[in-house]
């Protein structure tokens, strides 16, 4: 079933998810090395065809180590001028101690992790869909992603409803979703919906990061973020797997629209956000 009390664009839940899909999900938890599916892949899960498609020709990025070191220069590409330090009264004083501190900035890691090498390994997608296939490629790397749990499963509170919010909370959340955007999409980052379940931190990173966004700050980093990756794209095209599943040609035209929506408007938005706000609640610079 497709859940949208639960996300902002029609997707299948890691708890409704059941056989095939439930065992890609799993599998994408182990090989990215976090306990959650980011929506992207929730998403082409309710495309028949599109999340076994689009997992098997990527897969092999994430096990080749180009995602691993190429998401570490794309982050490079993510720096923002030095954001104000808030000492421990000012965190403590909206009830934000230490420990949820560091459960937050545990949260934003996982995400900013799946981010980077998503991002790349989509726009990949994006280029094989466009341009077919090309010559292929052998690095011979190691497999640096492959179980390698970032955090445990039972470390992290489960991702609250949309319908679970107050108005107030909503409204927050939907505005930190505007920061930086270069384009209208329905699609709502999965990382806000998440920090929700803290609304003091959300209130602080507003406070933070609007005159970032309204300078138009946010907007530019991220389109050097986006530059880079399409320069990347190409080259890992050629590391994909060519052994693919089957798949309708109308199912395969409908996964490449959300792929180049989210790879454009959405993660490396979330890659620049992500760095941001990691760094306003570790105290550096993400």
């Amino acid at each position: 079933m497709t859940e949208t009390g639960a996300d902002s664009i029609p997707a299948i839940t890691e708890q409704d998810a059941s056989g095939e899909i439930a065992a890609l999900y799993a599998d994408l938890r182990i090989t990215l090395g976090v306990p959650f599916v980011n929506l992207i892949w929730r998403h082409l899960a309710t495309i028949p065809g599109g999340l076994a498609w689009t997992w098997t020709l990527v897969k092999p990025l994430y096990l080749s180590g180009e995602l691993d070191r190429l998401s570490v220069e794309t982050a490079a590409r993510a720096g923002l001028p030095s954001l104000t330090r808030w000492p421990d009264f000012v965190w403590e004083g909206v009830a934000i101690d230490r420990g949820a501190r560091r459960l937050i900035a545990r949260l934003i890691d996982g995400y900013n992790r799946a981010n980077g090498v998503n991002f790349l390994a989509l726009l990949a997608a994006v280029s094989v869909l466009r341009d077919g296939m090309p010559a292929r490629l052998d690095t011979g790397r190691a497999l640096p992603w492959a179980n390698r749990p970032l955090v445990a499963t039972d470390a992290l509170p489960p991702l609250p409803k949309l319908s679970e919010l107050s108005p107030p909370l909503l409204a927050l959340v939907r505005r930190l979703d505007q920061f930086g955007r270069l384009g209208s999409s329905d699609a709502i980052a999965s990382l806000y919906l998440h920090l929700a379940l803290w609304p003091p931190f959300l209130s602080i990173a507003y406070t933070s990061l609007e005159p970032l966004h309204r300078s138009g700050e946010l907007a530019k980093i991220q389109q050097g973020v986006i530059a880079f990756g399409r320069q990347q794209a190409f080259g890992l095209a050629g590391l994909v797997d060519r052994n693919l599943p089957a798949i309708a040609p109308e199912n395969r035209a409908a996964v490449l629209r959300p792929l180049d929506e989210f790879t454009c408007l959405m993660i490396g938005r979330m890659i620049v956000m992500g760095k941001a706000m990691h760094g306003l609640v570790s105290g550096d610079d993400g």
